[in-house]
């Protein structure tokens, strides 16, 4: 205890006792050593995904100057313990389309454009969370093929992936994009003339990818099973509440909640970038505006891309490199766009439209 606070001793003995309790369960410990000719440096890092529920307080004892205090601490371990982003800046998710690896899992009898709806529910669940900006084009197929997804396309003779050309014509920073693994249907026997209970596996990967580069970020599969009702109907209609009731609904609009539960939170943490739309000397307009959070005084850091491309030992585009230039301040700030400038322009430098900005 310092100068005999014991409230102050309690405060700390306590929360000392609630971390230790969470790097008990789930702990994620990193060790490095570094060592120089006259010195070995040891960082050791543990993170722990649990965190605490209810703490109870069993005794205390002083001895001397030491407080000690005994704790019963719940724990428990899951999405809910990441801590929450405090980003001051609203990303824009662009939903693309979510097609099948096997095709012949649908029905000829059920309804077409699985993708289209996949997307336009999971657009709409997402934007009702309010935490981002979100656009869906249903139509959209990002990858080489659902097999080698999240493997992003790229045109042939061109070095942009196709989530870049989608994040350009949607002003959209990262894109949310999937494979329907599985959606087969057990139990259907067409010969029986009897009722029978089918049942239908529902398995989803998703991708959130960045929509400046097409670098993957994050993946999770999602997977339920509905049993009774399974077929994907057109009465009642998809997103109805009639629907959601259903069997099929039950089990496939989870794992869209689930999905979008999921996409809101990894997206509203991520960075916030701006393309640069035009330039008229140091003063530049940038595809972001009011809507994304931005303000005047607000600084963002322009950053190039080189030309060439980075390859892989196959000749598959890797990505390319980038390096920070400028930093612009913003002057005017508009719904959808925002006026920027650069008031120490380096030398040699030339910024077009299509360069990156990252806000600081």
């Amino acid at each position: 205890m310092k100068n005999g606070d014991l409230g102050q001793a309690r405060e700390q003995a306590t929360r000392r006792a609630l971390a230790q309790a969470s790097e008990m369960k789930s702990a994620h410990v990193s060790a490095a050593s570094i060592v120089q000719p006259d010195a070995v440096y040891d960082t050791v890092q543990v993170k722990s995904s649990a965190c605490t529920e209810n703490a109870e307080q069993l005794s205390e004892r002083v001895t001397g100057n030491e407080l000690t205090v005994v704790l019963r601490v719940s724990l428990r371990d899951g999405p809910e313990c990441k801590p929450a982003c405090r980003g001051a800046y609203t990303n824009k998710l662009l939903v693309t389309g979510f097609a099948m690896e096997f095709p012949d899992q649908k029905l000829a009898s059920e309804l077409p454009r699985l993708s289209h709806l996949t997307a336009g529910e999971l657009a709409r669940k997402i934007r009702q969370n309010r935490r981002l900006l979100v656009d869906f084009k249903g139509d959209a197929f990002p990858y080489l093929a659902p097999a080698r997804a999240p493997e992003p396309y790229v045109p042939p003779n061109g070095t942009e992936t196709f989530f870049a050309t989608l994040g350009k014509n949607h002003r959209a920073q990262y894109v949310l994009s999937g494979i329907y693994r599985d959606f087969g249907i057990k139990g259907f026997l067409p010969f029986l003339q009897m009722p029978f209970r089918e049942t239908r596996r529902i398995e989803i990967e998703a991708f959130i990818h960045d929509a400046i580069t097409g670098e993957m970020l994050v993946r999770k599969n999602f997977v339920r099973e509905a049993k009774g009702s399974v077929r994907l109907n057109s009465s009642p209609s998809v997103g109805s509440e009639a629907f959601y009731r259903g069997d099929l609904g039950t089990a496939w609009g989870s794992a869209l909640e689930e999905i979008a539960a999921w996409a809101d939170t990894e997206a509203a943490c991520l960075p916030l970038s701006s393309r640069i739309i035009s330039v008229t000397g140091t003063t530049m307009h940038i595809d972001s505006g009011a809507e994304s959070g931005l303000s005047v005084g607000d600084t963002l850091n322009l950053h190039t891309w080189k030309e060439s491309a980075v390859l892989g030992m196959n000749g598959a585009f890797l990505g390319q490199e980038k390096r920070i230039r400028a930093t612009a301040s913003i002057r005017a700030v508009y719904p959808k766009f925002s006026v920027i400038e650069i008031s120490d322009f380096p030398k040699g430098l030339v910024v077009k439209p299509g360069d990156i900005l990252y806000v600081n």
